[in-house]
């Protein structure tokens, strides 16, 4: 998932997609959005092919959108923030993308880029990778082989390093999940075709090396050039010795951040500008060979109030805008025939994580039952949610969300909001009730921090939190950043957290986010340590019977919601406003977010 700055599966990593449906045109049009068959296909089944349209050249727009761009490598465990990712989804190459067809997400082969995917075998799991022959870098080198190898690479290399707290770690800090049961990888054809040879199968591949994974390419001959390796696929997953090392320090620094010289394009667009903050500037690739997009030029500007962002709307500074959903921005908004409204619920989830590296929570849990017990689920989704979602409720599920196949509410036994029944589970634990209406216990008082990015709606859920439990014993203290997300949260400088997931139609990605630290969770920021969640899960990424995998999946979740390390609250409503003279303006997290379909918008003559 991809962590979602707006908020928050960054798959991969965090975020991430949604499964929500495109708004129609004219004024206070909504997302049409109904229940989400997340089926990726048939395993080897053929894939449709999508091509980006002929479109008429529109100029320059400019979208108001929550958080600022802030790595051209957003693949690792220290960066993947879904903000880069509205970013990038337009620049980095991905051999799957996601369409919406009669409003229900759907996994193609991106045909502008790749010529063809196939599943040659299905034992052993062998997939051909065909990438078009005019396919190339904004630099005019080739998208390759060599591009492949290095996310296979990355993702797999038995070369290790010791983390602050003492931990192995892999010295790309990027997710194995997918990559790992890949075990060969061939280049042929002018490394134009990639074969991938799978130990065991992999049901999700159509995530791999791509977007529904919350993952794409980079250029791998810029590492090269940096670093002096002759040939990155000459590299081996096996190898550990200085050549390695130098491949892996420049993967996860050197194309942190923006740099004009290293953050190449092998899409429509390409940055030329970004200051890490308040604004970046996308324009057409010149080197794109497949038809142009409508803007000529695109300004990301960073805006975290949504009333401020609706302002620039009616001001006519910017033509679109990516708030959190918010019911006053909302209200405000409908109903008017200048602008489009689209709001569906999507696979984006806010929930809050309890840091289990943390010995008030890891040691007692009777603690994180009564939080979960106190923290007023209906009564957030009430105040700030149902107005932008008529009929949404409590999220019950970290795995699926509402309008998927599969969903299963398993939080609806817990007291919703009960203060009372919070403290019975407090003093059968043996806590005892201090003068200052704050439990006790040993060494352990009920009092932490719920840390979280500096957004209005967070600040509100937050002092929903504080009344309700401070009612039951236990003291919760506001604590935001307007940094949070992109630094402390993947760093696990928390105590508890409050934040969302970008989720896709795919499952596997997801596994890095709750996964052992040591067996592939490399998004696991708040140190969670189920050895049932993650051998589950495993299993479930090497499930071809989809029936089967669903099952696995809840499974999974029985067993996160016995643990209550990460309580869910609710399935957010993607959600843009625009300008009615444009469209198709909507919203898919794991694709892009607002920017999906920026190669597409148009502008109505007047």
């Amino acid at each position: 998932m991809r962590r979602k700055t707006v908020s928050a599966f960054a798959l991969m990593t965090s975020a991430a997609l949604l499964l929500s449906a495109c708004g129609g045109g004219g004024a206070g049009s909504e997302g049409e959005g109904g229940q989400q068959d997340s089926n990726p296909g048939a395993i080897g089944g053929q894939d449709e092919i999508f091509k980006r349209p002929a479109v008429d050249d529109i100029g320059e727009v400019a979208i108001a959108v929550e958080e600022g761009f802030s790595n051209y490598n957003n693949f690792t465990g220290a960066t993947n923030n879904f903000a880069s990712t509205m970013a990038l989804s337009n620049v980095q190459p991905s051999p799957y993308i996601v369409d919406l067809v009669d409003g229900k997400v759907v996994i193609k082969v991106d045909g502008d880029l790749m010529e063809s995917i196939k599943v040659t075998s299905n034992d052993p799991q062998v997939i051909e990778w065909k990438v078009r022959k005019e396919a190339v870098w904004s630099d005019g080198q080739p998208i390759d082989c060599k591009d492949f190898h290095l996310k296979w690479l990355a993702a797999t290399s038995q070369a290790r390093t010791t983390t602050s707290d003492g931990e192995s770690a892999s010295i790309f800090d990027a997710t194995p999940t997918g990559y790992e049961d890949i075990s060969k990888l061939e280049c042929s054809d002018g490394n134009k075709t990639i074969t991938t040879t799978f130990s065991k199968p992999y049901a999700d591949y159509r995530g791999l090396f791509s977007q529904p994974g919350s993952d794409g390419l980079l250029p791998a001959h810029v590492l090269e050039q940096k670093t002096g390796i002759e040939d990155i696929t000459k590299i081996t997953p096996a190898q550990n010795d200085e050549t390695v090392k130098k491949a892996a320090e420049f993967f996860t620094k050197g194309w942190n951040g923006w740099n004009a010289d290293v953050a190449l394009s092998g899409g429509p667009y390409t940055i030329t500008s970004a200051d890490l903050s308040d604004q970046t500037v996308l324009e057409r690739n010149p080197k794109w060979w497949g038809n142009k997009g409508g803007p000529s030029k695109v300004i990301l500007k960073t805006n975290r109030d949504a009333q401020s962002a609706a302002q620039q709307l009616q001001n006519k500074e910017v033509q679109a805008i990516a708030p959190q959903a918010d019911n006053a921005v909302a209200q405000q908004l409908r109903g008017n025939d200048a602008y489009t409204v689209f709001a569906s619920g999507g696979q984006t989830y806010e929930h809050i994580d309890l840091n289990m590296a943390n010995p008030l929570f890891a040691q007692n849990k009777e603690l994180r039952e009564a939080f979960a017990i106190c923290t007023p689920r209906t009564e957030i989704v009430e105040k700030l949610v149902q107005d932008v979602q008529p009929g949404a409720k409590p999220l019950g599920s970290l795995t699926f969300m509402p309008n998927e196949v599969g969903y299963e509410d398993h939080y609806s036994d817990l007291a919703d909001g009960d203060a009372e029944a919070a403290k019975k589970v407090m003093e059968a634990g043996g806590w005892t009730l201090g003068g200052d209406n704050v439990y006790t216990k040993g060494e352990f008082r009920a009092s932490f921090k719920l840390s979280h990015k500096t957004v209005t709606r967070r600040a509100q859920t937050v002092r929903l939190v504080q009344a309700s439990c401070a009612k039951a014993g236990i003291e919760v203290i506001a604590d935001e950043a307007a940094d949070f997300n992109d630094k402390r949260l993947p760093a696990s400088e928390f105590e508890a957290a409050l934040f969302a997931w970008v989720g896709a139609p795919l499952k596997a990605g997801a596994f890095g986010n709750y996964a052992q630290k040591a067996k592939g969770g490399s998004a696991n920021y708040n140190n969670y340590d189920s050895a049932a969640v993650t051998d589950t899960w495993a299993k479930a990424n090497s499930e071809l019977d989809y029936e089967k995998r669903i099952t696995l999946m809840n499974d999974v979740d029985k067993t996160m919601r016995a643990d209550l390390a990460s309580i869910p609250l609710f399935q957010h409503t993607d959600f843009t406003a625009s300008s009615s003279d444009y469209s198709p303006v909507s919203y898919i997290g794991v694709a892009g977010g607002i920017t999906w379909t920026l190669y597409a918008w148009q502008k109505k003559s007047r």
